[in-house]
């Protein structure tokens, strides 16, 4: 998973992955790779949330709008979690 986001970022993507975190987390921890991964994974794993799964449940029955819609609230359902993740560390 970090892979594939490092591939999105580009070059320099963990800085701008720490960068992101440290801003999240208020900026007073260091996040290693491992951190980094648990994040990713939590990011890509929607097939354990009930919600998320409900809302893909739903996608076939709507316009492409809602479509794009259901998509966005799946993503911050999955911002959430990371959030949370943070929180507890």
């Amino acid at each position: 998973m970090a892979d594939a986001l490092k591939e999105l970022l580009g070059d320099d993507a963990e800085d701008k992955i720490k960068s992101v975190i440290g801003t999240l987390a208020g900026g007073s921890d260091s996040m290693d790779m491992g951190e980094l991964s648990n994040i990713a994974k939590v990011l890509s794993d929607t097939h354990n949330d009930s919600r998320a799964r409900l809302l893909e449940s739903l996608k076939p029955y709507m316009r492409k709008n809602r479509q794009r819609s259901i998509d966005s609230a799946i993503r911050l359902l999955n911002v959430s979690k990371v959030a949370m993740l943070l929180k507890n560390k």
